[in-house]
């Protein structure tokens, strides 16, 4: 679906009762693509950086053949390097998945070097 603006998109809230709705979830990633939705999505995901629930979510999309190309992995990708850390240590095989992905928009961290951390 396409939202012309930020108002008329956040009618669509995909957490409702700190349950995620996946279909409305893909909306948002797609949407956090286009520069007019760039700064409330990211205020928006900013909320939930900690929400173990989010991650797999996300590592879902990312990881999932059936978005292969879709814009949703690479809001999946982007919004996962802002998660915390302690989470995404939760995560490790999902994200060392992740991270061998050949393709860069893929990879949440475009830098393994950045993963000694985990």
């Amino acid at each position: 679906m396409y939202y012309q603006n930020w108002s008329e998109l956040k009618k669509f809230n995909p957490v409702k009762d700190g349950k995620w709705d996946q279909e409305l979830l893909y909306e948002y990633l797609v949407s956090s693509c286009y520069k007019n939705f760039e700064r409330p999505l990211n205020d928006f995901f900013s909320s939930y950086q900690n929400d173990e629930g989010l991650a797999e979510l996300l590592f879902d999309f990312l990881l999932n053949e059936e978005y292969d190309g879709s814009e949703s992995q690479i809001g999946a990708a982007f919004y996962l390097s802002k998660f915390d850390k302690t989470i995404l240590k939760k995560k490790k095989d999902l994200l060392l998945q992740a991270q061998q992905n050949p393709v860069d928009w893929k990879r949440p961290f475009k830098d393994n070097s950045y993963l000694e951390w985990l």
